[in-house]
């Protein structure tokens, strides 16, 4: 297995998430809730990741409207943080402000493991926006 397949270190299995942030260059961002990511075997047979979570559509129109380059902090407990970089993101196209939907987020390149600190520093940074 080449090294771009094989940055996924976790078994298979579904994950929950502790804490999650779609974060923007700016520093805003967007809490997720109920995050899980699920690793699993792909058809070449390599270790691929796709997580879930929900989250309200208003806030990432929100949080695009100023950005174009949204990065996602991940918290799964412990040593367990990373950043992914740009994912794809998917959800839903209902924009009332209090209606909720499912995200899906799947990586465009390896995520990076980033120490508790750090993390804490990212989110000590973050403007998080909510609806009004």
């Amino acid at each position: 297995m080449n090294e771009k397949h094989n940055w996924i270190q976790l078994e298979e299995g579904l994950y929950f998430v502790e804490k999650a942030y779609l974060i923007a260059p700016d520093n805003q961002a967007v809490q997720l809730q109920d995050a899980r990511i699920e690793i699993y075997i792909g058809r070449a047979g390599h270790r691929l990741m796709r997580g879930f979570a929900k989250v309200k559509n208003m806030l990432i129109v929100e949080l695009l409207e100023e950005n174009d380059r949204i990065d996602l902090l991940v918290d799964m407990g412990g040593e367990f943080k990373y950043r992914l970089e740009n994912p794809v993101l998917k959800a839903g196209k209902v924009f009332t402000p209090d209606v909720s939907s499912t995200l899906q987020f799947v990586p465009n390149r390896p995520w990076r493991k980033i120490a508790e600190d750090a993390f804490e520093q990212n989110r000590a940074e973050m403007v998080l926006l909510n609806c009004s």
